[in-house]
Order: structure tokens, then C-alpha cells, then sequence
């Protein structure tokens, strides 16, 4: 028990660490002082550093998909699952659940570069995203909120490439200016295929 919390308190440390100075940019002295622990209790807990990265940008992405879950779970409609995903990506390009910016975007630049063993965990993560988006249009169109002729997976990798590219734009401008263009548009083309004739009947 008291190992489980020791583990945790490690994560809830260095995930914000590994996220804000990268793999290479942390190292074990940055891990001992935000943890407060020696390299023997922490390697005592985590293999190595690179297992203590892997595991700590997993624990990163579960805060951010538990935040998600909260603003998403009790809206209704399938519509307004998806205007309230592109209103959280809005708020967390400057006011990430994790300090650092987006943990995938990070993660998915250093598998890219020199860390390719998280390519595959990233790649995954990657595709959770975009499915799950593609599955609320298609419930979306199950239910008659959006048309019948779109391409529900097309359109997920487009809001999810446009919303990751506009968190990269708008965090190194500093400013939200960017990422409130690509969530105009997304919420426009959510508009374009919305089916009229459900949104009277609503």
C-alpha cells in the first residue's frame, strides 16, 4: 500500500517534469528534487528512467482524459460531446490539465527525433483520439444530428491534426490567437454537417 502511494507521488511529480524539460532535458538530480527521494528509492520503484518517463506520460494522459471525460460525460447529444472537446482544446492550449503543454504533442516529438521505442505508445495514444471522435459523429449521424454522406473518420484526423497543429502555433506565439481560428472552423464545419432537421426537432 504504502509503495503504491510512494509510486504515485513519483508520477504526479515527474509527469510534469518530463513534460515541461522533455526525456534528455530531465535529469535524475530534477527527479530528486521535485520527489523529494534518493536515485535508490526511486529506480527502487522504476526500473530505469526511460520506464519512468513511459509510465509518467501515461499518467500524464490519463489527467488529461479524465478532464476531458468530466466536460463530456453529462452533455446529452453527440453534437455537443464534439462543440465541448473543440471548448476544452480551447482552454488547454494555455491552461493545459498538465503543466508543459500537451503531453502527446511532446511525447510525439521526441518519438520522432531519438526516442523512437514510444513511437508505438504514442501512435496509439494518436489513434484514441481520432477514434474517438469518429465514433461520436457516427453516433452523431446514427441519431440524425449530423448528414447521413460524411466521412466520419476523414473528418476526425482533420479536427485532430488541425486542433494539435493550432496547441504547437499558439504555445509558441504565446497566444490563443491561432488555436481560436482552427476552433472556428471546426465548430463551423460541425455546423455544415448538422442535420437541420433534427436541430428544429431538438
Amino acid at each position: 500500500m504504502k509503495a503504491d502511494r510512494t509510486r504515485k507521488m513519483i508520477l504526479e511529480k515527474a509527469a510534469p517534469l518530463f513534460n515541461q524539460k522533455g526525456f534528455a532535458g530531465t535529469s535524475l538530480a530534477d527527479l530528486e528534487r521535485v520527489t523529494g527521494l534518493t536515485k535508490g528509492a526511486l529506480y527502487g520503484n522504476f526500473t530505469d528512467k526511460e520506464t519512468l518517463a513511459g509510465e509518467a506520460f501515461a499518467f500524464a494522459m490519463g489527467i488529461v482524459k479524465e478532464s476531458m471525460r468530466n466536460l463530456l460525460d453529462p452533455v446529452p447529444t453527440f453534437k455537443g460531446k464534439l462543440l465541448a472537446l473543440l471548448d476544452f482544446f480551447a482552454r488547454y492550449v494555455l491552461e493545459p490539465p498538465v503543466p508543459g503543454g500537451c503531453p502527446l504533442l511532446n511525447a510525439a516529438v521526441e518519438a520522432d527525433d531519438y526516442r523512437l521505442s514510444m513511437r508505438r505508445v504514442v501512435s496509439t495514444e494518436i489513434l484514441q483520439v481520432v477514434n474517438y471522435i469518429a465514433t461520436l459523429l457516427r453516433k452523431g449521424v446514427r441519431t440524425g444530428e449530423f448528414k447521413k454522406d460524411i466521412n466520419p473518420r476523414e473528418l476526425a484526423y482533420t479536427f485532430f491534426c488541425a486542433i494539435e497543429g493550432a496547441i504547437m502555433f499558439s504555445r509558441v506565439e504565446g497566444s490563443s490567437g491561432p488555436m481560436e481560428i482552427i476552433i472556428d472552423h471546426c465548430k463551423n464545419k460541425l455546423e455544415q454537417i448538422s442535420n437541420p432537421l433534427w436541430n428544429k426537432n431538438a
